[in-house]
């Protein structure tokens, strides 16, 4: 994953209205590089204006960024695989995520699956090839931090990319060959937990659950990178999905 002749990175991630299989997807992000992001909303019950969303995303965040409102997680699940069609070169690609597949399961990619099938939606990412950053993140990188005496492990993508990043030299002349800026991720994102995501999906406050989500496909993109040039490509597992 170091060789910059190697697959790019599409990071990803989804926001839920909860975390059992009755959950549905809110908002399903895509962070490409060059600091291009596309956001796939799940409008639900909310009367959601495209424009004013992407508006409030591009202002607060920085990054180029496309919205693209569907009526419901049908519509939503079944533009995922059209987002990955147009935009996702399946040679060239890895989609990289966090906790997405771990060894204790992940989250993302199980939940992603149980509401394809649900939905009578086909598997919206078959043949992509993709990679989870939580191993090599939490076992190659130096995620323990020491408060009062005693020590904790960052397991979080907000906590490991907090500790990793905070007071960091800015990267952008070392990860991004392309000459990009990389934004500051954790200076717009709303929320310190996805719980609180899902609050405001239910009060119709998008814009707010759009930002988080914008945030942490970024801090996914982010890591990927940082993991990408530190670690042995020996050390990170990906497969064909």
């Amino acid at each position: 994953m170091r060789d910059w002749t190697d697959r790019g990175h599409v990071a990803w991630d989804i926001e839920t209205t909860g975390f059992g299989w009755r959950g549905e997807i809110t908002v399903c992000g895509f962070w490409y590089r060059g600091g291009h992001a596309t956001l796939l909303v799940n409008a639900g019950p909310h009367s959601v204006d495209e424009r004013l969303l992407t508006d409030g995303l591009d202002d607060a965040s920085g990054a180029d960024v496309r919205v693209r409102v569907c009526d419901d997680e049908t519509e939503l699940l079944r533009a995922m695989g059209e987002e990955l069609f147009e935009r996702f070169e399946r040679d060239y690609d890895r989609l990289v995520a966090y906790n997405a597949d771990s060894w204790k399961g992940g989250f993302d990619l199980p939940f992603v699956r149980t509401r394809c099938f649900r939905r009578g939606v086909d598997w919206v990412l078959d043949g992509v090839m993709s990679s989870d950053l939580y191993d090599p993140v939490k076992k190659r990188l130096n995620t323990t931090h020491t408060a009062y005496g005693a020590s904790a492990d960052a397991n979080t993508l907000t906590g490991a990319h907090e500790l990793l990043f905070e007071d960091a030299p800015d990267p952008a002349g070392l990860l991004d060959v392309e000459g990009h800026p990389w934004y500051a991720s954790r200076a717009y994102d709303p929320f310190e937990s996805s719980g609180s995501a899902a609050h405001h999906y239910r009060t119709g406050d998008l814009l707010q659950v759009c930002l988080h989500n914008l945030a942490d496909v970024h801090r996914t993109w982010e890591l990927g990178e940082l993991v990408r040039v530190f670690v042995p490509a020996k050390d990170i597992t990906e497969k064909r999905l």
